[in-house]
């Protein structure tokens, strides 16, 4: 799963997050793909976790800032993912869960950043227009 332009909600920061989170998607299917999956997927799960938490506190930090009116379910459905994760996790010591991990990781990266997270990047835009949520280009 590659970044596409489409998937951009239009803050360089949270950008550059999300195109971190599709390399942790992409190290976890090249794993299943070579065979590897279960021998990896606890490390990386962790890894995953604790990046999407902290990608989380930046995005609810920003929306809170700027007012987003949407936050309070913006938030719930962060912490419904986290708490799937948090299970994940769990069975992942017992299990191979890698190709349902890399499923889930995929399934909700496209519908959150696709529907959620482009909804309040065009709200910011809208609301602040003329401010830049990104540092200018070098």
């Amino acid at each position: 799963m590659e970044w596409r332009p489409e998937y951009s909600v239009g803050i360089k920061t949270i950008d550059r997050q999300h195109q971190e989170i599709l390399g942790y998607i992409r190290e976890l299917a090249g794993a299943l793909e070579s065979g590897d999956g279960w021998s990896v997927t606890h490390g990386l799960l962790i890894q995953i976790k604790h990046f999407i938490k902290t990608h989380f506190a930046v995005e609810e930090a920003l929306l809170e800032i700027c007012d987003y009116p949407d936050l309070p379910a913006h938030t719930v459905s962060h912490a419904a993912i986290e708490t799937h994760l948090e299970k994940l996790e769990r069975r992942s010591v017992k299990e191979d869960i890698s190709q349902e991990l890399v499923q889930f990781l995929k399934d909700w990266f496209i519908s959150h950043v696709l529907k959620c997270d482009k909804e309040y990047g065009e709200h910011l835009a809208q609301t602040f227009p003329g401010v830049a949520f990104a540092p200018p280009a070098a």
